[in-house]
Order: C-alpha cells, then structure tokens, then sequence
C-alpha cells in the first residue's frame, strides 16, 4: 500500500506539474497572440454627475500597477470632494467620444499603459485637448508601450522610457525643483526626498518642446546587482536638469501634465507630491497662469 500511495502521489504531482506548466504556456501565448479588441459601448455615466468633472482612466493593455493605481484614484476621489468636481473612473475606452468627453474638465490617464485606444478614440481625446482640454498623465502612462499613437507619444510624453532599476525596485531619490517659479511647482521645497520605482529616458522633453519642472539626483541611486550596468547604461546625466520626472505642455488650445512618479500607493500620500499634483490640477484647467506664460516657450 505504500508503494502504490507513493506512486499514486508521484504520477499527482507529475500531472500536477505538467497542468502548471501547460497553463503558463497557455498564459504566454495568450499575452503574445491575442488580438487588442477596443471597447465599443460606452459606460453608462449618470446624468446627475457632478459637474465640472473628472474622468480618471486606467485601462491597461502593458504592464499594470495596481497599487498606484489605486492610491491615484483615492487621490483624485479625495481632490474631486475639496474643489467640488464630479469623478468618474473608468477602464472602458468607449468613454472616449465626443459626447462623453464634452461632459468632462480635466481627463486623468492613471498609469494607462499599452495600446488601450481605438484610432476614432485617440482621435476624439487629441481634438478635446487641442480645443482646449486639460490632461494628467501619471507614471505608467508615460512607458514605451505607447509607439502605436505617435501624437501621445510625441506631443504629452516626448522623450522615450528606457527603463527602471529593480535591484533594489524603489530607491529614495532627490528631487529638485527646476522652474520654482512654475504654479505648479508653488510651495513645493527645492529639493526634496521621495521613494518610488525611478523612470530612466532616452532624450529630454525640451527635445520635444515640453517643459521640465523637476528632475532627480542619479548620484542617489544605489543600485546592485545587474542593475549597476543597466544604470550606466540608462544614465542621462548627474544633474537633475539632465533627469527631468516632471514636465508640461501646451497642445494646441489645452494643457497637458505628465509625472513619471506614483509606482506605489504610497506616493499619494506624500504631501509634497500632493501639494504638485492639485497645483497641477488647478494649472491645466487655467485655474492658474490663464496667460500660458507657465507653457514652453515657442521656439
């Protein structure tokens, strides 16, 4: 009998090993082979929202960061109640026509990564900007899996992500203020502490006529492991003027803001980092600066 358990247990755990096996397979050919299919119907959005309003969206098609994402929605939630806007989360990209978009102020890509956007949607949110829309992009919304749409990816992001340091994954950086006199950056110290997973580029954004508001010390970056090559690889220069993770834009008639930080939850929590993001807030609705003198300089 404990020979025939024993080989019962064996051929279990062989059978066992080999569903493992076939499901990962299964799972890797899945994220490789199947199609992007677009979101065709619209989410129902109430007509008593609030308004002005927010949309915040968090479609991911890449890579997905579920704590910052959630800690970013917490954020805007919290944000909406204090300046008395209306919210509307969201991951369906149906949300993205001309009816739905004229019901929102500010548009929010919450670390939205990948190729989430049908053309007529990418179209539709580039012609609510231009006439005078106001984005944030945060974090993961600024990767390179966004090649699909050139105009986001030249036009609100710019320089191209190379990569991030995952030995150790999150490292306490100092951040420097470039532009002090920018309302979005108001209040907030000329250099700071933060921790979060660091995003490496490969130009700058002025390269794209975007303008930096801070940028970070590589100096502080301690890293092991494979990642000591990776980062002098990576390297885009020891001042922080040469490192922006902040920057802004003025497409057409709207304004645009993209943050590289907010990986973790936890960034959310950080007043510093709070006190930027709602001044950014404020900025692109033209709360503040109403003049544009706040936008890059046209060359």
């Amino acid at each position: 009998m404990i020979r025939t358990w024993t080989g019962a247990k064996s051929l279990l755990t062989a059978v066992a090993l080999t569903i493992g096996l076939c499901s990962q397979l299964a799972f890797a050919q899945d994220q490789t082979d199947t199609p992007i299919v677009y979101d065709q119907i619209p989410p129902h959005i109430t007509k008593w929202m609030q308004q002005p309003a927010i949309l915040v969206f968090s479609k991911t098609n890449g890579w997905r960061h579920n704590e910052g994402i959630a800690g970013a929605d917490k954020y805007f939630v919290e944000l909406s109640r204090e300046r008395g806007f209306g919210i509307f989360t969201t991951v369906n990209s149906a949300v993205f026509n001309a009816d739905d978009l004229a019901r929102f102020d500010v548009i929010v890509f919450n670390n939205a990564t990948g190729d989430t956007l049908s053309p007529d949607q990418e179209q539709a949110f580039r012609d609510w900007l231009e006439e005078g829309g106001a984005w944030i992009g945060l974090h993961g919304s600024g990767d390179n899996t966004h090649a699909d749409w050139p105009w986001y990816a030249n036009s609100l992001i710019g320089p191209t992500f190379t990569g991030h340091p995952l030995t150790p994954h999150f490292h306490i950086i100092r951040v420097e203020t470039l532009d002090e006199t920018h309302p979005i950056m108001n209040g907030a110290p000329k250099v700071w502490e933060h921790d979060d997973e660091w995003y490496f580029f490969d130009s700058h954004p002025r390269d794209y006529g975007l303008h930096p508001l801070a940028g970070i010390h590589e100096t502080d970056f301690k890293p092991e492991g494979a990642d000591v090559q990776n980062l002098a690889t990576w390297a885009m220069g020891e001042n922080p003027i040469d490192h922006p993770v902040i920057w802004v834009g003025c497409p057409g008639e709207g304004r645009s803001f993209y943050s590289a930080l907010g990986h973790s939850d936890l960034a959310y929590d950080r007043q510093t980092y709070r006190n930027i993001l709602g001044n950014a807030f404020d900025w692109v609705l033209k709360k503040t600066d109403e003049a544009g003198g706040g936008c890059p300089a046209i060359e």
